[in-house]
């Protein structure tokens, strides 16, 4: 059995309740959008950066526009 670690349920959870296919546009502005309010909320329950960073893979940015992409394909569950 794989168990995620603290940070990645952490950005899992919050990318679940938070990444939305709300607007139509410019996906990476929406994605630096999104990180830098990931990043915020991660900080506010104790994660820091790099924790998150290395929980998404490096490229915060990247992830959340994934993320978003995802969102949209409803193959993937999206809208």
């Amino acid at each position: 059995m794989i168990t995620l670690g603290p940070a990645l349920a952490f950005v899992k959870t919050w990318t679940a309740q938070n990444v939305h296919l709300d607007k139509l546009g410019d996906a990476e502005k929406r994605g630096e959008e999104l990180a830098r309010a990931l990043l915020a909320d991660a900080k506010a329950a104790g994660y820091n950066e790099a924790e998150i960073e290395e929980a998404v893979g490096d490229d915060v940015v990247d992830y959340m526009i994934e993320a978003l992409g995802k969102a949209g394909d409803p193959k993937v569950g999206g809208s």
